[in-house]
């Protein structure tokens, strides 16, 4: 059997973590981590970290250790709106609410597109703000512009 490196055992993490295996995901991203040598000195990867975090208080239930990772993780690279998304990830799993859609909308301004954090809001019943906000949200204006306005946007970040 061929030996994993370490991106091939972090990749290994991420499906586990998909399919829900937050133990093995655990076990698998802290030995990619291992494995690329970063416990020996060297700085563990941003995305590495946010993952980290985001297992670690999913498969232990350690929300605070959790979370502590995946804020380094942000300090070194903020610009992410994945960890963001892993941040807030991690306050939902805690009961922390408020403190995930704070986490989520700062993901969002990075990526205001970002179809994961939006489906993670929507999981939590939020929604963008209406249009024309004096207006019902099912108010025929309100739809149709901000049906135009997501397209728009969409058809923009996709462009570029």
């Amino acid at each position: 059997m061929k030996e994993l490196h370490s991106e091939e055992l972090f990749k290994v993490g991420l499906k586990l973590l998909r399919e829900k295996k937050y133990g093995d995901a655990l076990t698998f991203i802290k030995m990619a981590i291992e494995k690329g040598g970063y416990e020996n000195g060297a700085e563990i990867p941003p995305l590495y970290l946010s993952y980290l975090g985001l297992v670690t208080a999913l498969a232990e239930k350690r929300y605070r250790n959790g979370t502590t990772i995946c804020e380094k993780a942000i300090k070194r690279e903020f610009y992410n709106p994945v960890f963001y998304l892993n941040l807030g990830k991690v306050y939902v799993a805690g009961g922390y609410k408020l403190k995930a859609i704070d986490a989520f909308n700062n993901g969002l301004k990075i990526d205001g597109n970002h179809d994961e954090i939006i489906a993670e809001l929507k999981k939590m019943g939020l929604r963008r703000k209406p249009f024309i906000p004096f207006l019902m949200r099912t108010h025929t204006l309100n739809k149709y512009l901000g049906l135009l306005l997501h397209q728009k946007e969409r058809a923009f970040f996709i462009a570029y």
